[in-house]
């Protein structure tokens, strides 16, 4: 075994049993089973205590891909929440949160954030689904215009959810006043992502198997119900104790 896999099997380790105590602290006795949330006050509490734990995390988003979670806050949107990863924030709709403790291994003990959707912003115009087109559509691609459905908006919020197209952050200016001079941006002018057509967010262990497979990145957990993929992960988990 190499210097390298011998670390990261003793952080991994350690990683693990950090997710487990974390997960023990937060739900106490109610850790070793499924448990449901709704309340939103209480989502964004347990959102940020998670975020901000030792335990590291990893967020798979509804339409591909995944981020680290580092907090949640309420967002300037009345009945929204801000989640925070790193430097990008998402604004979505929660309707329930809900912890699966799948085997004795807390490398599979995961969340689940299901999000409902909300109005679009206004700033852009929004393409309506082309039924004919779709029919022509392989499978293939009709699967990735499904899942880039849930990337929603990206916009600039100029001040608290006062929106405006995303461009003018990258020309760093809001056009131009009447002497021909650049208007500059607030200070507190910041990207943030609208998701609007709701959509699932599952968060794993940062050193899960399930996070360090390429594949899980499809966003395969926000096509399937709560339940199938409690199924789904289920069976791997059993799978590999058979091999073990």
């Amino acid at each position: 075994m190499s210097d390298y896999e011998k670390n990261y099997n003793e952080t991994k380790m350690k990683q693990l049993d950090l997710w487990g105590k974390m997960v023990t602290e937060l739900l106490g006795s109610k850790s070793e089973d499924t448990v449901e949330i709704t309340d939103k006050s209480q989502i964004i509490k347990d959102l940020n205590f998670i975020g901000k734990n030792k335990a590291l995390n990893h967020a798979f988003m509804p339409s591909g891909g995944g981020l680290d979670l580092t907090g949640a806050v309420a967002s300037n949107e009345k009945g929204l929440v801000e989640l925070n990863f790193g430097g990008s924030a998402l604004i979505v709709n929660p309707d329930s949160f809900t912890f699966h403790p799948v085997g004795d291994n807390p490398e599979w003990w995961y969340f689940r954030l299901n999000t409902s959707p909300f109005a679009p912003s206004g700033v852009y115009e929004v393409e309506e689904d082309d039924e004919t087109e779709k029919t022509y559509k392989s499978a293939l691609n009709r699967e990735v215009a499904e899942d880039m459905k849930y990337y929603g908006e990206e916009l600039l919020e100029i001040a608290p959810g006062d929106y405006i197209d995303r461009s003018f952050w990258d020309i760093n200016h809001l056009g131009y006043n009447e002497y021909g001079e650049e208007i500059p941006l607030p200070k507190n002018a910041r990207v943030v992502s609208r998701k609007y057509n709701g959509g699932a967010f599952v968060i794993f262990p940062k050193f899960s198997a399930y996070n360090h497979n390429p594949a899980t990145y499809d966003a395969r957990h926000n096509r399937v119900s709560d339940e199938k993929f409690g199924i789904y992960i289920k069976g791997i988990v059993n799978e590999l104790a058979k091999r073990s």
